[in-house]
């Protein structure tokens, strides 16, 4: 089981007293002596559990007077594909350190390649591949359903648990020893379906970020053809290639 920060602990501890509106809107919070004190933990940890709000939105630092609560909403919205390399390892290690990443692993089977996929993974039509289909989660909140396709060739065997625990994509640079370099998205505007919408407990009709990527090797291998399936009120997207 992934190891849960202190920080990311005192992070949401703090976060629920804004939400429950111990800490109103506008008003000051606790300094972060003060609140290393109540919590039992260093100044430290306090301070990297504030900048995470600071970032999320839901404090201000303003300079010889304290922090102060901007919102006591909670919908968080995060930036997909953002501008630092770590967007392109996975979704796992993008967010990790900024708040609790989860799965569900809903399917895992191999599939033929059919055309379109086998286009897009730059393979023969009928080639084993890997499906996987997931519900991702940030802090417990399922935020996007992801569909991976992996081509058995360059990944023979997926384990359940990386899928359930681990990183997908560190387990795949572990396993050929080769470094992620880049991936190519699309992105569209659409609408959550009946399939999809129950499995991010949400109604029907409401809009998602639907983004197909083909992610590479360092050596331009194609190793994986995704698509997920991102709650529009969550995420944002700032750009639509990155590079390693």
């Amino acid at each position: 089981m992934q190891k849960t920060h202190k920080y990311i602990e005192i992070k949401a501890r703090i976060k629920g007293d804004i939400l429950n509106q111990t800490y109103k809107k506008g008003e000051s919070i606790p300094s972060e002596r003060e609140l290393a004190a109540l919590y039992g933990v260093t100044r430290v940890t306090v301070q990297k559990a504030m900048d995470i709000l600071v970032q999320e939105g839901f404090i201000e630092r303003i300079h010889g007077k304290g922090m102060f609560v901007l919102k006591n909403t909670a919908a968080n919205v995060y930036l997909l594909n953002n501008e630092t390399s770590d967007s392109i390892l996975g979704f796992s290690r993008d967010f990790q350190g900024r708040v609790n990443v989860s799965s569900q692993l809903l399917k895992l089977e191999l599939i033929q390649a059919d055309a379109s996929l086998a286009q897009h993974l730059e393979i023969s039509e009928g080639d084993n591949v890997w499906f996987i289909r997931r519900i991702r989660l940030l802090d417990g909140t399922p935020v996007l359903v992801e569909d991976s396709n992996l081509p058995q060739k360059v990944i023979d065997t997926i384990p359940e648990s990386i899928l359930r625990e681990g990183s997908l994509y560190g387990y795949v640079e572990e396993y050929t020893g080769k470094k992620i370099k880049d991936a190519d998205s699309v992105i569209e505007a659409a609408l959550f379906d009946d399939e999809l919408a129950p499995l991010l407990n949400i109604a029907s009709g409401q809009p998602m970020l639907k983004i197909t990527e083909v992610t590479r090797l360092a050596d331009k291998t194609a190793f994986n053809y995704s698509t997920s399936y991102n709650r529009a009120d969550i995420f944002r997207v700032k750009n639509l290639r990155i590079e390693r």
